[in-house]
Order: C-alpha cells, then sequence, then structure tokens
C-alpha cells in the first residue's frame, strides 16, 4: 500500500504541497506514539504531588504543540533550499555547543552542563542541524574525491560528539556514529573504509573498557595509580556506569538500584501487564521517580501493558523506521536520500539503546525513546527531523526506477 502510493507520484515532480506526496503512514506512527507518551507520561508521575505531576500537561501545551510547528514549518520547506543553508545551520548548532559550556549561559544539572539558560538543550537542536550539512557535503560534492569527502565527514560529525561528550553527555554524543555510519554506506563509501572505522571504533571501545575494568582486580596501590592517569580523559560517572553494568553491586543503592528495579518491571508485566496505572514497581517508588518519566519509561509500559503492549510499541518504533526507509528509496535526490538515511539510524539508535537499557543488555547512558519519554527540546527535535523527512517525501522529485 505504502509502495503504491509513492507510484502514483513517478510521473511528474512534485510542486510545493500536495497530499498524495505526504508520508501519512510516518504521521500516523507519530501520532500514536505521541498518545502513548502522554499517557504513560502521566502514568509514571501519577503518584507525584509536586508539580512533576503535571508534566504530561506540559506535553500536551507546550513541547507538542511547539513540535507540531516546527514539524509542519519544516515540512512545508523544501529540505533543498534548507541544504543551501547548511553549513550556517552547522555553525549556529556548534555556537550553541560551545556557549553551552560557559558557566552563566549554561545551566548544570545532576553534574552535566546541557542547557542554555535551564530551557534549551542545544545536543538535541544540533541532531537537526548535522543532517542537512552532512547530506549537502555527501551528495552535492561529488567531484571532491572519496577520501577526502568521507574524512571530512568524520570531521563534521566529530566535533559536535566532541563538544556533546565533555558536556558530559556520553548518550546523546554516542548516537551520531550509527547516524554518520549510515549516511556514509548510503552515498556508496568503499566497504573497506567503513569496515575500518569500525574496527578502530571498536579498538578504543575496548582498550577504555579495559582501563575500566582491569584496575578492579589489581592490588589498591596499583588501581589508585592508573586511577589517577584515567581520570583525566574518562569521566568518573562513566566508569560507574560501566561497572554497575558488569555487576549491579558496584553501585546496589544508586545506579545499580535503577538498572535492577528497571528489569523487574519490565520482567514482572508478564504477558498483558498489571493495567495502565497499575505497576507496583512505579506506584511504590521501587522503579525511581526522577527518572521513570523519561530514559525509563519503557519499563513502566512494559509492566502496566505486559508483553503484548510492548510489541505493539516495538511495532508502531518499526513502521515508522520503514515508513522513513520507504521515503528515502522512492527518493531521487541523493541529499533526500542521505537525510532519510540519517534521521532513520538516529531514530533506531534511541530505540535500540533506550530498551535495551532498560532491560539490562546495555549500560545506563541517559537515552530518551523517542515521542515516549518525557522532554521538551527532545520532543520538540524528533518531531522536527520527522518534518524534514516529509519535506522529502513532498518536494524530492521520485525516482524513475
Amino acid at each position: 500500500m505504502v509502495l503504491s502510493k509513492y507510484k502514483k507520484n513517478t510521473s511528474s515532480p512534485n510542486k510545493g504541497f500536495s497530499f498524495p506526496s505526504f508520508n501519512w503512514v510516518l504521521m500516523l506512527c507519530m501520532g500514536i506514539l505521541l498518545t502513548i507518551g502522554v499517557l504513560f507520561v502521566k502514568s509514571a508521575t501519577n503518584m507525584r504531588t509536586d508539580s512533576v505531576h503535571y508534566l504530561y500537561v506540559q506535553m500536551l501545551i507546550k513541547w507538542i504543540p511547539l513540535g507540531i510547528i516546527a514539524h509542519f514549518g519544516i515540512a512545508f520547506f523544501d529540505y533543498r533550499k534548507l541544504s543551501e543553508k547548511a553549513w550556517l545551520l552547522y555553525a549556529l548548532g556548534i555556537f550553541l555547543l560551545i556557549l553551552v559550556l560557559i558557566p552563566g549561559i549554561g545551566t548544570a544539572r545532576l553534574g552535566a552542563r546541557r542547557w542554555i539558560f535551564g530551557l534549551f538543550q542545544p545536543s538535541e537542536f544540533m541532531k537537526l542541524c548535522i543532517m542537512p550539512a552532512a547530506a549537502l557535503l555527501l551528495g552535492k560534492y561529488t567531484g571532491i574525491k572519496d577520501r577526502y569527502r568521507f574524512g571530512a565527514t568524520l570531521v563534521v560529525f566529530a566535533i559536535p560528539m566532541g563538544l556533546i561528550a565533555i558536556q558530559p553527555d556520553l548518550g546523546s554524543a554516542i548516537v551520531f556514529v550509527p547516524v554518520c555510519l549510515a549516511m556514509l554506506f548510503v552515498s556508496g563509501c568503499s566497504p573497506r573504509l567503513l569496515l575500518t572505522i569500525c574496527l578502530v571504533g571498536v579498538f578504543c571501545i575496548s582498550v577504555v573498557l579495559a582501563l575500566i575494568l582491569i584496575p578492579d582486580k589489581m592490588p589498591e596501590e596499583k588501581r589508585a595509580r592508573i586511577e589517577s592517569v584515567t581520570d583525566n580523559f574518562i569521566f568518573p560517572h562513566w566508569k560507574k556506569r560501566v561497572r554497575v553494568f558488569v555487576n549491579p553491586d558496584h553501585d546496589p543503592l544508586g545506579a545499580g538500584w535503577n538498572k535492577k528495579q528497571s528489569e523487574i518491571a519490565v520482567g514482572s508485566g508478564g504477558k498483558y501487564g498489571k493495567g495502565y496505572l497499575n505497576g507496583t514497581q512505579n506506584i511504590l517508588g521501587f522503579l525511581p521517580r526522577s527518572v521513570s518519566s523519561t530514559d525509563f519509561i519503557f519499563s513502566v509500559i512494559a509492566e502496566e501493558m505486559g508483553f503484548v503492549g510492548s510489541c505493539v510499541l516495538l511495532i508502531l518504533f518499526g513502521g515508522m523506521l520503514i515508513s522513513i526507509a520507504v521515503t528515502g528509496i522512492f527518493c531521487g535526490d541523493a541529499s533526500g536520500r542521505l537525510i532519510c538515511a540519517g534521521v532513520s539510524a538516529l531514530f533506531f539508535a534511541h530505540i535500540f539503546v533506550n530498551i535495551a537499557m532498560t532491560i539490562g543488555k546495555m549500560p545506563i547512558t541517559g537515552i530518551p525513546l523517542p515521542f515516549i519519554s518525557y522532554g521538551g527540546t527532545f520532543t520538540i527535535s524528533t518531531m522536527a527531523l520527522l518534518g524534514l523527512v516529509q519535506s522529502v517525501a513532498i518536494h524530492s522529485k521520485p525516482s524513475q526506477s
């Protein structure tokens, strides 16, 4: 059905907005996921008696309306014209990432400086800024030798990743990696080069893990000596998260507690769950209320809706990702295909890492679940990214193949 919808439009280029070219499957998935998000943010905060209890109201009256404006504003705007301003947009994103590191402008919460004046998170805005820039570099500058284009692309991604990592926000920095690899792959990057990049990445991760885990098995004097060196380039909370992932008893009342209670919540949901607003792990506060509406909202859904409800959620995410891929496949423009590849990789990374984190298969990284987790800038940025995909569906010339 989706494929036939696109084939109807292959006879002539799209000019302006037309309903047949609008990706209604993507719109439907986004609408249902946002509805689920509002319902379960309410469930996650239902037992709170402070202002946090009304986070779902903020989503309804503030963040989702702003996200709708961003979504349709970008959808109606031709993404090819946006590409002409790609480097200006990229420079603005980098400028904001630098601003957030300046005391007095950047606001620190829980040991991380990620917000400007406590309201705006530049790392989320950067996700939108980097797509047109990378697509322009890989899709338009084809006269430049591949090794230079691909090398420049790695630099374009490395700069914001470094600025985000030192906030510190390792989770948001990590999601740029699959975006970069996906866009390189779609652009025709040599498989050998991609394999080399992946092997270098695996090697670096292995070294970091070794520096974190091996000292735990050493005598106190040697461990202290190594720790004094690694503390200069590995943030203490990164070490803590890795150690807790390997052994939750390393911090049984802190990060280890979150991990265990999340797994209990997911497992206790059974086949059909305990019912909406009836999740005992959440109600009784075993699943920490400070994160139940954000990073661990999937745990709330799994406990209350069970395995069946979780599968429905995954089907919705799958439909969204497939719809983005279809938009890219039937797009006759290289930049449009690259944008769709980058957006789909970004969403897949968020979905995969967040759910794997809540079921104990990956370290806790603080990556939210798209359209479901509470977050102002995050909600707006995810809806804006889908607006970018809609712009590709509306304004691109379908391929004739």
